[in-house]
């Protein structure tokens, strides 16, 4: 049995369901990311393993021990909320140290606890500050210390860098990963976000509706999604419906795409953009067609294209380097070319 174990988990507020058959097993010290858009579940779930929640149907497993409707504080789970829940009235020793008192631990205890998570999450020489003098990073430390305090088996990440700003956002990234990595710790990360999801996860499950629609590591589910869903979720992608026969998939304008073998079935044509290439004089070829450049945006090492073939659009992108300018502009006429091995079919 993994770390935590979730089985035919469901959960219904006045009837209607934020989560069902939710089966997931999470293993000891692994980074596992919730992923999804807004209302799919994910922190419902979140709240049925801190037990702020009881499922309606199911069972939740912390190890061997049965979780499902034990009290929030008795089940060594951390909870980092994404408005952090700090207390304004207390200073930041207070509150990374409020958690021990509460477990009546030895002042020395305490006070040595306090230190080495304060040093940790890089808050030395902060004890007396209040709440309202810190910046958004140094707020998100004070809530990662104070929920790592009292070392729980589990810690749960809430959404906890959406309130940062780009930049900021990126380097809390990285000292979270680090810092899960040092601890060892079992961790489960809720985001709508598919890059910190990309770059922060050993696993991810995809969740839709209240549904988990794939579990897997991030490159299992970004080059092999299970659905439609999935493949425009976790990533960019061009996405069109398709009648497959003989080998083809024809799209809805007349474009005809040759499929790689063995041919699978499926409603749907995914490319990911950046398995097109773009040429100003035909390469010749399957799969090639003559298009007109409708757009090009620069987003600093790469661009990205858009490209109108047959009355379809497709977005390619690129490196932004010499070899690959193409020196176009909007209206230009070139040709859009995708690799058959680019090409995977998808249902629903």
């Amino acid at each position: 049995m993994g770390a935590l174990v979730l089985t035919g988990v469901e959960k219904k507020f006045d009837g209607a369901v934020a989560c069902s058959g939710i089966d997931l097993a999470i293993d000891e010290g692994e980074f596992f990311t919730f992923l999804g858009p807004s209302g799919c579940g994910k922190t419902t779930i979140l709240r049925l393993i801190a037990g702020f929640l009881t499922p309606g149907k199911g069972s939740i497993y912390l190890g061997e021990r049965e979780i499902t409707h034990l009290e929030a504080e008795k089940r060594g789970v951390g909870m980092v909320f994404q408005n952090y829940a700090l207390f304004p009235f207390l200073t930041v020793y207070e509150n990374i140290a409020y958690g021990l008192k509460l477990q009546k631990r030895p002042g020395r205890e305490v006070r040595s606890t306090v230190g080495r998570y304060m040093e940790m999450v890089g808050l030395s020489g902060f004890e007396k500050r209040g709440i309202s003098e810190l910046s958004g990073g140094e707020q998100q430390r004070v809530a990662l210390a104070r929920s790592l305090v009292t070392e729980p088996r589990v810690l749960l990440l809430d959404e906890p860098l959406s309130n940062l700003d780009a930049r900021l956002r990126d380097k809390m990234r990285l000292e979270i990963k680090s810092l899960q990595k040092t601890l060892g710790i079992t961790t489960i990360f809720v985001t709508h976000d598919q890059t910190e999801a990309l770059t922060l996860s050993d696993r991810i499950a995809v969740f839709d509706k209240g549904r988990c629609e794939q579990v897997g590591t991030p490159q299992e589910l970004y080059s092999h999604p299970a659905n439609a869903f999935v493949a425009g979720f976790l990533g960019d992608t061009n996405l069109f419906e398709a009648a497959v026969e003989h080998g083809m998939a024809h799209l809805s304008s007349g474009i005809a795409l040759r499929l790689p073998p063995p041919c699978k079935r499926g409603r749907f044509v995914s490319v990911r953009p950046q398995d097109i290439s773009l040429a100003m004089t035909d390469p010749g070829g399957p799969n090639t067609f003559k298009g007109t450049l409708e757009e090009t945006q620069m987003n600093g090492a790469w661009v990205e294209h858009v490209v109108a073939v047959k009355g379809l659009i497709f977005r390619a992108i690129s490196l932004n380097t010499m070899e690959h300018r193409l020196g176009l502009n909007p209206g230009d006429d070139l040709f859009l070319s995708i690799p058959e091995r680019g090409i995977t079919l998808l249902d629903r």
